[in-house]
């Protein structure tokens, strides 16, 4: 066990490790999910909070000075899991042309704001992890829809290029050339202020930078309030809003997802959060390992599957922060 000063903290460091890999794994396979996973190792694998609130008082803080220290910490530790599986995993996904750049900038630039706007927003640790679990459900229901046929039927397209994407994999695989899956990825034919065209495996795509920058600052505002990334949130915005596949998505989503994140990291220091790098430093250790794993093998999954993985993660924990399975006496 590895006792941490800073928190109050003991831990099994084999374990935070592996929940480190898992953590990775989905993150950078998916495109979010890595910050709701981190936090969920915080509170329920490792109960870092419970040991910083006995903690802290000890240390000098008043029992309101803890409580905030504590949920901005925690926040800041969601933040940095989510800065480093992108800078693992977008060099892959770039190389296989799989991000859409121009449209991640567009995005950006309501993140940045957006990440300033929502670290100032009020509320209590209770609070925080009530919102986090109504969010969390509301978009995994969201996620869940989209694998079904109804929804599936009225998005031909999006159909039709994962389809055409997946098997091109098994081709290409076949024949030992996976390099050759660049060639049809990722490229631009138009890029104005108002207007975005752009290619993906045969498939052309007009979105507006306008609309995708404001969508950005409101996920940013909300992502950022509650200490997450805004995967969660980004990748249902790509996906839905502007009908793209996930292959393209989860690494256009994580490269938005590192800029939001270093922001409001930034934000939450300012406002005196604490970090534990005893524990962070070996579940970021586990991090890497997941997120070296997650692009390598995210291509070979059905564009379905990745949207029920991610929507069950969302749906589980969602129910599990509002209280509702400790309502129902389960102690999970």
């Amino acid at each position: 066990m590895v006792y941490s000063p800073i928190s109050g903290a003991e831990f099994n460091p084999m374990a935070v490790i592996a929940w480190g890999i898992i953590t990775g794994y989905v993150f950078s396979t998916v495109g979010a999910a890595g910050a709701i996973l981190t936090f969920i190792g915080q509170v329920v694998v490792f109960k870092l909070d419970k040991f910083m609130l006995k903690h802290l008082p000890t240390a000098g803080y008043t029992e309101a000075q803890a409580k905030t220290l504590t949920k901005n910490t925690l926040k800041v530790h969601n933040l940095a899991a989510v800065i480093m599986s992108p800078l693992i995993a977008v060099p892959t996904y770039f190389k296989e042309r799989r991000v859409a750049l121009p449209l991640a900038g567009a995005v950006a630039v309501g993140v940045v704001l957006g990440a300033l706007v929502g670290p100032a927003i009020p509320m209590t640790l209770k609070q925080y992890k009530i919102y986090f679990g109504v969010i969390t459900f509301i978009i995994g229901i969201r996620l869940a829809y989209e694998t079904t046929e109804r929804y599936r039927a009225g998005k031909a397209k999006l159909k039709a290029i994962s389809e055409r994407f997946e098997a091109k994999v098994k081709e290409l695989k076949a024949s030992g050339e996976m390099d050759e899956i660049k060639k049809e990825g990722f490229k631009v034919t138009s890029f104005t202020p108002t207007t975005l065209r752009f290619t993906f495996w045969g498939e052309e795509f007009n979105i507006n930078p306008i609309i995708a920058a404001v969508g950005g600052f409101f996920i940013a505002v909300l992502a950022s309030m509650l200490g997450l990334g805004g995967g969660f949130l980004l990748v249902p915005y790509l996906a839905s809003v502007f009908v793209l596949p996930m292959f393209i998505v989860a690494g256009t989503s994580i490269t938005i997802v590192l800029i939001n994140s270093l922001v409001a990291i930034a934000r939450y220091f300012q406002k005196g959060a604490l970090f534990d790098y005893y524990y962070m430093s070996l579940f970021l250790l586990g991090i890497i390992g997941g997120s070296l794993l997650g692009p390598k093998l995210q291509k070979y999954y059905k564009e379905k599957y990745l949207r029920w993985l991610l929507a069950i993660i969302l749906l589980f924990y969602g129910l599990r922060f509002m209280g509702v399975w400790k309502a129902l006496g389960l102690p999970i």
